[in-house]
């Protein structure tokens, strides 16, 4: 294949370009992982420093003493449930209906949906 010196200078140019531009995305990619290395350690450093002692000191002073209310059982001065409670049972009690009827209604086959192609 015999090219003009003009091809074979535009070909030779756009070799190195190509070259230059891997060798540029291979530095960039280099660079991108020290950054994400050093942010995870970041990452790590700031869980470790900040917060697991605030989810210790929730865990301690939260809900250590509501689990402990519960397996102590309800006391004299706790009120009982308020129709407001039954009327957000109810209603939970509907979403979870609904998302199961949206649920059902998705995975069930219908059949009678397809419409048969006659090949005459």
């Amino acid at each position: 294949m015999d090219l003009s010196k003009r091809r074979e200078r535009e070909l030779s140019r756009l070799s190195a370009d190509a070259s230059e531009l891997w060798h540029k995305q291979r530095d960039l990619f280099g660079r991108a992982g020290d950054l994400l290395r050093d942010a995870g350690r970041q990452a790590g450093d700031i869980g470790r420093d900040e917060v697991y002692p605030r989810t210790r000191d929730s865990l301690e002073h939260v809900l250590a003493p509501a689990v402990a209310r519960i397996k102590r059982g309800p006391s004299e001065r706790e009120s009982r449930l308020g129709p407001g409670a039954y009327i957000l049972m109810a209603i939970g009690a509907a979403t979870v209906a609904v998302i199961g009827y949206a649920v059902w209604s998705t995975l069930r086959s219908d059949e009678d949906l397809w419409v048969e192609t006659d090949d005459e």
